[in-house]
């Protein structure tokens, strides 16, 4: 598993934990929440398993989705 680390500013906070109020979100905190949000976006722009060739390109490049 990958660890990332970044700062939000505080607008985004905002609208990030507005959005965890709104779906209801009360036992995660805000970084698990952060992490599910993410996560779905992520399967939404890119919802098949990524493949790459020996050079670390993307071979399969075709699946992403706007």
């Amino acid at each position: 598993m990958a660890r990332f680390s970044f700062d939000l500013t505080n607008l985004d906070t905002a609208r990030l934990f507005a959005i965890k109020e709104i779906q209801g979100e009360n036992d995660v905190t805000g970084n698990e929440f952060a992490r599910k949000l993410l996560e779905r976006e992520l399967h939404r722009l890119f919802p098949n398993d990524p493949l790459f060739d020996d050079d670390g390109k993307v071979v399969n490049a075709d699946m992403y989705r706007e």
